[in-house]
């Protein structure tokens, strides 16, 4: 694979809360901003069943809400005038709940990033999800180290003292991975399910768990303005019902994928 949150602030894991209870009509694509394409690589780890996250499949989450982290990587791109190379940053807490009021999370931005990537990541996830922006509570800058190894199956993430996730990806004989499937996410219309190893949280005053052995995904991100002008994205044809809209249906096997 190939290396890669805010709306008004930031927000990964975003692409799944908001199509609950917003209408199709109102999936618009809000004001011109300058043009974007990034490419890299999303790592999420939530506290869903283990290679069966419903939200991703158009459904609310096991539990009624979702604690969770949503990594993004963006190993090169652009938006505007603005390099993207090396952008990182970690969305956590309850991301997605049936109750979008109780939708919250913390910002971790890498303390390597700067105020323009900042700045320009909040306009490109507000572009897409202005509609229905979570509540961000607080904003850190902090170390973040992320790994994926030479093999391309583990990936590691750390912010020292506060997160730390593991996952390891299952391929077949050939190579290829074994639990790949289309999925409303943010950043494209497909994940790969891995083993979550490790899942731990811990930020004083803020949020703390252990959820090691749930929920965890990867994903390539080659992510353009244009996919989300031109509607390309299953999450903007969802309606949280649990089943694959026919739409969605009809965008899964255009792109030769399974309706699982």
């Amino acid at each position: 694979m190939t290396r890669i949150s805010i709306a008004v602030t930031l927000g990964l894991a975003i692409a799944l809360l908001v199509a609950a209870g917003v209408s199709e009509q109102t999936k618009e694509v809000p004001k011109t901003i300058p043009d974007f394409e990034v490419h890299g690589i999303s790592f999420t780890e939530c506290a869903c069943t283990a290679y069966a996250c419903p939200c991703r499949s158009n459904g609310h989450p096991t539990h009624g809400g979702c604690d969770a982290a949503d990594f993004a990587y963006i190993q090169h791109g652009h938006f505007g005038n603005v390099k993207m190379d090396g952008f990182k940053a970690v969305i956590v807490g309850d991301l997605i709940d049936m109750d979008a009021s109780k939708v919250k999370g913390t910002v971790y931005f890498d303390e390597k990033s700067t105020p323009e990537q900042q700045e320009a990541f909040k306009q490109m996830i507000a572009f897409m999800f202005a509609w229905n922006p979570p509540k961000i509570d607080n904003v850190k800058v902090v170390p973040i180290e992320f790994s994926e190894s030479a093999d391309h199956n583990t990936y590691t993430l750390t912010i020292p003292g506060i997160l730390e996730e593991k996952a390891v990806m299952k391929r077949d004989k050939e190579g290829k991975p074994l639990h790949t499937v289309p999925a409303m996410d943010l950043w494209g219309n497909k994940i790969t399910y891995v083993d979550n190893v490790v899942f731990k949280y811990h930020d004083k005053g803020i949020g703390e768990w252990d959820l090691s052995g749930r929920q965890a995904n990867v994903k390539e991100i080659n992510t353009t303005k244009a996919m989300w002008e031109q509607k390309k994205m299953l999450i903007q044809h969802g309606d949280m019902s649990g089943n694959w809209t026919a739409e969605q249906r009809k965008m899964i096997e255009h792109e030769g994928m399974k309706v699982e």
